[in-house]
């Protein structure tokens, strides 16, 4: 069986592979959150890993294609064919390694334009992206509630480098009321989840999830937002991922 360990050696190896051959690869999902956080890897707060999951651009596809297949990765060719202009998946020949690459967006149950976001890391995602990937879902699973836990337990609410941006978590759901929606249920959520869980990063949970929905909240919204909002949710307000297999 692979080990974590191996996951995240390999996960940093075809970063650096990309950024050799001048290509934007970023990581994210548990592997970019286990990189970034020592809570991740916390006694308590381990979680294992399956996937390596990454973030790169449309118009790079054919050469992400070549550097995975150059680096001992088969690719999931009828996946391709119909997911690849905005998502690939590999495999290694052993079939122990799952990759999954998001082209431009990433696209779940809410969907985020990453194209101008892509430097802003060196080796993941920012930390307001990975961390509205995790927000973003509405069926969080366990995995999900401790990369979320991590992710607001160790790094500051600012719009520094490595830090996560409130301002730009709450200009997204200011204009979008579904996404408004997922992730204010996320950060109850989260809040019930943790609250008999110990500390572990240099900041308090509790204080960060109110200062991420006091900035959501404090947004002033558009009239999109607030036609959609009288809806509610008689409608559902998020998309059904599908299974990549």
């Amino acid at each position: 069986m692979i080990t974590d360990t191996h996951l995240y050696d390999d996960a940093r190896r075809l970063v650096a592979a990309a950024s050799s051959a001048g290509l934007n690869l970023r990581l994210l999902g548990g592997i970019a959150v286990f990189h970034l956080c020592p809570t991740a890897r916390r006694e308590g707060m381990q979680r294992s890993y399956k996937d390596i999951d990454f973030a790169g651009r449309a118009d790079e596809r054919v050469a992400l294609q070549n550097l995975f297949t150059g680096q001992g990765y088969q690719p999931d060719r009828e996946f391709n064919l119909l997911n690849g202009a905005n998502r690939l998946i590999f495999r290694s020949t052993d079939g122990n390694r799952h990759v999954d690459v998001f082209l431009d967006q990433f696209r779940m149950c809410h969907t985020f334009d990453l194209r101008e976001r892509l430097d802003l890391h060196p080796l993941t995602l920012a930390p307001t992206d990975l961390l509205l990937t995790k927000l973003q879902v509405v069926h969080a699973t366990e995995n999900d509630l401790r990369d979320m836990f991590a992710l607001l337990s160790d790094l500051p609410l600012d719009d520094a480098p490595g830090a996560i941006d409130t301002a730009h978590i709450a200009h997204l759901a200011a204009r979008d009321w579904g996404l408004y929606r997922t992730l204010t249920l996320s950060l109850d959520r989260l809040e019930q989840w943790a609250a008999d869980r110990p500390a572990y990063g240099p900041y308090r949970l509790p204080d960060q999830i109110a200062l991420l929905r006091h900035a959501i909240e404090a947004r002033p919204k558009t009239m999109a937002w607030k036609m959609r909002a009288r809806i509610g949710d008689r409608v559902r307000w998020y998309d059904v991922p599908e299974e990549s297999g």
